[in-house]
Order: C-alpha cells, then structure tokens, then sequence
C-alpha cells in the first residue's frame, strides 16, 4: 500500500473547509490529517503533522494566510502550499512564499486535480534532487562533505565528523564529533537518503546515529536500547524496538 500524501487545510470558513475536503476525499492518495480556522490553529497542526501539502486561505482572521505562509517556509520540512482564495489580487505574492499553485473560488474537482498534479511533483522532484548520485558501475555514490549555514557563511562538514543528525522543536540539527552544532534545512528524511547506509543508522524518529561513534549499548524501557555516542559532548540517544532489528546489522548482541 503507497503512503499517502497528507493535507491540512486552512481557511476560516468551516463550509468551505467541508466541501475541499469532501473534493480531496475523491483522490485515493490524500488524506487530510487537520482542518483549522485560524492561524493560530494552522501553526499548531502543521508543527505536529508535518504534511505534505496545506490548502491555505489569504484572508483570514488574525495574521492573515500570506503570513503564515512566510513561517512555514521556514520550518524544516516546509509543506507544499496550495492557496484558495476569493482574491486574485495576491496571485504574485503568492509565488514567491513558494506556492505551487493558486486556486479561485469557487473552483471545481478538475482545478484540484492539476494542483495536485503540480504538489506531487514538486514533492517527487524535491526527493530526486536528495537521492544519492549513482556511479559508473551502478552503486550509489553519497557525499563525503555536507554543508551547514553559520554567521551567514556555509561551513564544511566532513561526513567522518557527524556525531549525529536529530530533530527537535521542528528544527534539524547535525551535530558533530567535535561538539558543533548546526540547523539544517533538510529533514531526517532527506539526510537518510544522503548519508551512507553503512555508516549511517536511523535509530529512531527523532536520530540518525553515526555508527563509529557508539561505544556503548544498554537496554531501554519498551524492549528499545539507549546508545552512548563518543564525542567532544557524549550523547545519549534511544533506539525505539522497531528500529533495533536496524541496529543488529552493525552491532552482534
């Protein structure tokens, strides 16, 4: 079964929110995982949903859509947005928060349909540009060098030296052996498919685990482990039960 594409829509008023998501109930591949009518709301539901895709209004109480859409930019994963307004007067700015496209009311399953099209696109497109390179006799070829933003500069960052890479408050962060930290704009996911998977381990939902940095393995509450990493700054990182069938590859216990 394919995952589906998950959706949050946004507009203050509940019966259009109603007849979209009675619209996007006819697209197997959807699922709208939060409805919200304010801002407020919106910021919440997105941060602990972390969709694919949010259906946006502009003018709404409070801050507005187009503000909101400015934040989301920001956040690590930011969703694909899909405005649908009554407004057409916003149509430029809309474009460059990054939306995919830009809905009228009333709009019909068609108008849907090719916004669609376009976020899952822009999705599949995002994934391709992250997948590791492949070499001339087929094998992925992954980076050795990755690069992280500080004091308005790009530092350099060795593969060898990443301790770990983790999320936390809607943020990710590479920390590195030496005991730098930096914010990414990447996500957990995207650095899964760019970090050697024989020197790299999800560990759980929140880590990736550099495995030459483990010294020690203890066992966790819910048949889970807690690793030890070796660094500047010792960390301790859980493995959740589901991922130690993972952890059994690198380490024999």
């Amino acid at each position: 079964m394919m995952d589906k594409y998950k959706v949050v829509l946004v507009d203050d008023e509940p019966l259009m929110c109603e007849e979209l998501a009675s619209f996007l109930a006819e697209f197997e591949e959807v699922e709208v995982v939060g409805i919200c009518y304010t801002d407020i709301e919106a910021l919440a539901c997105i941060g602990q949903q972390a969709p694919d895709i949010v259906f946006l209004d502009i003018q709404m109480p409070g801050q507005g859509g187009m503000q909101l859409a400015q934040k989301l930019t920001k956040f690590a994963k930011p969703p694909v947005i899909i405005f649908a307004t009554a407004y057409d007067s916003f149509a430029l700015a809309a474009f460059e928060v990054n939306a995919v496209d830009y809905l009228l009311k009333p709009f019909n399953e068609s108008d849907l349909e090719r916004a669609l099209t376009k976020a899952k696109r822009f999705l599949a497109g995002r994934i391709a540009k992250l997948s590791p390179a492949k070499g001339d006799d087929g094998n992925e070829v992954y980076p050795q060098k990755f690069s992280a933003e500080r004091n308005g500069k790009l530092d350099i960052i060795d593969r060898d030296e990443i301790q770990m890479v983790y999320a936390q408050d809607r943020l990710v962060y590479i920390q590195t052996t030496g005991g730098r930290t930096y914010t990414s704009k990447f996500t957990l996911h995207e650095f899964e498919l760019k970090l050697d998977t024989t020197k790299f381990l999800r560990c759980h939902r929140n880590y990736i685990v550099n495995v030459d940095c483990i010294e020690q393995l203890a066992p966790w509450f819910n048949r889970g482990y807690l690793l030890t990493l070796q660094g500047t700054k010792k960390e301790q990182v859980p493995v959740s039960r589901n991922f130690v069938k993972e952890l059994r590859r690198f380490i024999q216990f």
